[in-house]
This record gives structure tokens, sequence and C-alpha cells, in this order.
């Protein structure tokens, strides 16, 4: 089942990260892939993949494919 996030949530770009840092994670930060506009959680507890399978999780862990293509963003309950 896919659910989309951006219906739950309201994502902010992250102002301090800068490309080429390592990624941040935490339970308010998720990641959104910039082939193909999915968001998963940065620490997924249940199944998660965007729709071109560059971000995947599930347990606590997120797989990035391209780290390069991925944009770490702040999500709030709307």
């Amino acid at each position: 089942m896919k659910i989309d996030l951006r219906k739950i949530y309201r994502f902010t770009p992250m102002d301090d990260y800068k490309a080429g840092d390592s990624l941040p994670s935490g339970g308010d930060i998720y990641y959104e892939c910039l082939l193909c506009n999915g968001v998963i959680s940065s620490v997924p507890r249940i199944p998660s993949d965007c729709g071109c399978g560059n971000l995947s999780g599930n347990g606590g862990t997120a797989t990035i494919k391209q780290a390069d293509k991925v944009n770490p963003v702040r999500g709030k309950l709307k």
C-alpha cells in the first residue's frame, strides 16, 4: 500500500543542509527523491520506497541508491 506523505505532512527545506554533506536523519526528517518526487521517512518503521526505487527502507533504516538525487526535508503534520 502506497501512502502519499504529502497529504499528511507539510515539508520544508532544511536550510542548514548543503549538497555533499552526509544526509541527516531523525523523527521529523524525510528524504525526497529528486528523480520521482517520492518521499519516505529517514527512519522508516514500515516498508517504504519511492516510485523509482532510489529510496527504500524498513525497520528504522533507509537505503539510498543515489544520494546526490535526494533532498532532506523537515516534515510537520498539516
